[in-house]
C-alpha cells in the first residue's frame, strides 16, 4: 500500500468520524429547538464528507507532493482495521462521561419524580453510540466489509 493510498484511507475514515461527530451535534441543536441551525450543519456536513469520501486520492496528491518508491509493509486491511479501532476508542472516550452523567441524573430524576423523556432519550443516544463504539473497536471486520463494498460499488 503506497503512502498515497494510506492517506486516503485515513480520509474516508474522518468522513466516518465526521458523520458521527454530526450527528451528535445536530441532534443537540435539534433537542434545543434550534432544528434551522441542526439542519445547516447537517447540509453542510454531507457536503463536506461527499467531497471526502469520492475524492480522498485528489486530497492525499494535495497532502503527499511526491509518491516515493517505499511502501510500508502493512496491508491495507490491517490500516483499516486500526483506524477504525482508533475511531472507535475516540468515540467511546467521548461517549462514556455522558452515558455516566446522564444515567445518574436518570437515576436522580426518578426519585424526584420529576419529567425523564428528554434524558431517557439522551440515554439511548449515548447507548446507541457506545454500542458502535465497541463495534468499531472490535468487530473492524464488519465495518471492512462495507468500506470495501462502497468502495468496489459499480465495478464489474
Amino acid at each position: 500500500m503506497s503512502p498515497h493510498q494510506t492517506i486516503a484511507v485515513g480520509v474516508r475514515l474522518f468522513a466516518v468520524w465526521l458523520v458521527v461527530y454530526t450527528a451528535r451535534a445536530a441532534m443537540s441543536f435539534y433537542a434545543e429547538g434550534n432544528w434551522q441551525f441542526a439542519l445547516a450543519i447537517a447540509i453542510l456536513a454531507a457536503i463536506l464528507v461527499g467531497v471526502l469520501w469520492y475524492f480522498p486520492k485528489t486530497i492525499a496528491h494535495k497532502i503527499l507532493s511526491s509518491p516515493t518508491s517505499e511502501a510500508p509493509t502493512a496491508s491495507s486491511d490491517t490500516y483499516l482495521s486500526v483506524g477504525s479501532a482508533l475511531i472507535g476508542l475516540w468515540l467511546l472516550s467521548e461517549t462514556l462521561p455522558y452515558l455516566v452523567r446522564n444515567v445518574y441524573m436518570l437515576f436522580v430524576a426518578g426519585k424526584m419524580h420529576d419529567d425523564t423523556e428528554s434524558i431517557t432519550t439522551f440515554v439511548i443516544y449515548d447507548l446507541a453510540r457506545s454500542a458502535i463504539a465497541v463495534w468499531l473497536i472490535l468487530g473492524a471486520r464488519g465495518f471492512k466489509r462495507i468500506y470495501w463494498w462502497a468502495q468496489n460499488a459499480g465495478r464489474k
